[in-house]
């Protein structure tokens, strides 16, 4: 009897509260909502203030020029001071039987020749690649390139002489070719600079003044033996002696026919090239000039 009076006690007081709260959030969307309407009719009626685009500030530069004092900066003597009886510094020899460099420096190519302007290296360094004249210093090392030879070079590492081998080649001091020097003409040099126009017009007529002959050896090419031709005074001018072996041109192996008949191509144009020679065990860098 009591629960049952309970229960509709109950059930008669909760439409009462859903009524209450339906009311409650009725009230509260309409406040948010003419809160909204409210903002928007007066953004039309008083817009927002329109910003001024920024400008920068104007400066104003003196260009009037003022004059340098030359005569105080002259007197520094920054490049030093002009001494006319200053003692010449003697030129340091090269050794030619340096020792093997630690430097990790390869060889790729040479170009020797006696005389230094025209001798070349080609030497990679931590993967970059370039080309060295004579007293050119090597990228991002504190050597300098002194000479050239056909199977080395020779580099001046803090003021010590060291060899750079060839890449592919071990290091050996007996091989080190000494540069000859060229004699001077015997006989008319009226007539050998005659020989040496007709060479100059004629590229094919220098192997009928300095005769080359290949030299094989179980089927490989070794090298061409040289010796003179109808007239020997350019062969004598040059330093060459007879029986000669010529095993490069430039740097280049004679011991391929592809590169042989390439080599030629390119010396039908040069006027002088450098031609080493195996004398007695010994390589020898013989630069030949027709002008």
């Amino acid at each position: 009897m009591l629960a049952s009076k309970w229960f509709t006690a109950a059930t008669t007081k909760c439409p009462l509260s859903l009524q209450s709260v339906t009311r409650l959030l009725t009230y509260l969307l309409v406040v948010i909502l003419a809160w909204v309407l409210g903002r928007l009719v007066w953004s039309i009626i008083e817009p927002s203030p329109v910003v001024a685009r920024w400008q920068p500030l104007a400066v104003t530069v003196n260009t009037s020029q003022q004059q340098l004092p030359v005569n105080e900066l002259l007197s520094l003597n920054l490049f030093g001071s002009y001494q006319a009886n200053a003692a010449v510094v003697a030129k340091k020899p090269v050794k030619q039987d340096a020792p093997q460099t630690q430097l990790r420096l390869t060889l790729v190519g040479v170009v020797a020749s006696s005389i230094p302007s025209k001798a070349l290296a080609v030497v990679t360094n931590n993967g970059k690649q370039n080309t060295y004249g004579i007293n050119e210093a090597i990228d991002n090392t504190r050597a300098t390139l002194i000479a050239v030879y056909n199977d080395r070079v020779i580099i001046r590492n803090n003021g010590r002489d060291e060899t750079l081998m060839l890449e592919g080649l071990k290091f050996t001091k007996a091989s080190t070719p000494a540069v000859v020097q060229q004699k001077k003409p015997r006989g008319n040099t009226a007539e050998l600079a005659k020989i040496k126009q007709e060479i100059l017009s004629e590229p094919q007529s220098l192997f009928s003044y300095i005769r080359l002959s290949q030299v094989k050896k179980d089927g490989q090419i070794e090298g061409y033996r040289v010796n003179p031709g109808k007239n020997r005074i350019l062969f004598d001018q040059v330093g060459l002696k007879a029986n000669d072996l010529a095993v490069s041109i430039n740097g280049n192996s004679l011991t391929d026919p592809a590169i042989m008949a390439k080599l030629w191509g390119e010396l039908s144009s040069a006027t002088d090239f450098t031609l080493t020679v195996d004398r007695d065990g010994q390589l020898h860098n013989i630069h030949i000039e027709l002008q």
